[in-house]
């Protein structure tokens, strides 16, 4: 029982992990370009932009975030985003809503000359209720901008 134990612990604390010693030794600068939000509200761009950066900090820290001349790039255009309808009360009234954004990604190694991640459709969702007096911009738009950032850098990451 206790050999079961030690392997079990040991297990949990093997885990993979996105840290200096997972990622490749080329790549020790990223420029985390201005998200192109097409003719969406700009802020939406920025709060994405703002998010990814600190993703980046957390889950890569051995990659240094610079303006220009990096290791590679990561740009992300903002397609599309919605705010429907998502659930209606027995009275036909609307209950809550649902933000649709959805992006294209690309994560480029200017070092080898070749594409580490790309989607051309990463799609979230961020509901929200009017019932208990939340709205489109703050918990819509935040849940799914924190949704897109996660799903992102998730994915960019686990290319490495």
């Amino acid at each position: 029982m206790f050999l079961t134990s030690i392997i079990a612990a040991a297990l949990l604390f093997s885990c993979y992990s996105f840290t200096a010693t997972t990622l490749p030794s080329h790549l020790k600068t990223v420029n985390i370009q201005d998200v192109d939000y097409r003719s969406f509200d700009p802020v939406l761009g920025n709060r994405l932009q703002d998010g990814i950066k600190e993703l980046f900090r957390v889950n890569a820290p051995a990659v240094r975030i610079v303006n220009d001349n990096a290791d590679a790039d990561f740009t992300v255009v903002l397609l599309s985003y919605s705010n429907r309808p998502e659930a209606q009360s027995s009275s036909a009234e609307v209950e809550t809503y649902r933000v649709t954004m959805g992006v294209s990604v690309s994560f480029y190694d200017n070092v080898r000359k070749k594409a580490i991640y790309e989607n051309k459709n990463v799609q979230a969702i961020g509901s929200y209720d009017v019932q208990k007096n939340e709205s489109e911009e703050m918990q819509g738009q935040e849940r799914a901008i924190k949704a897109l950032q996660e799903i992102i850098v998730t994915n960019a990451l686990a290319k490495w």
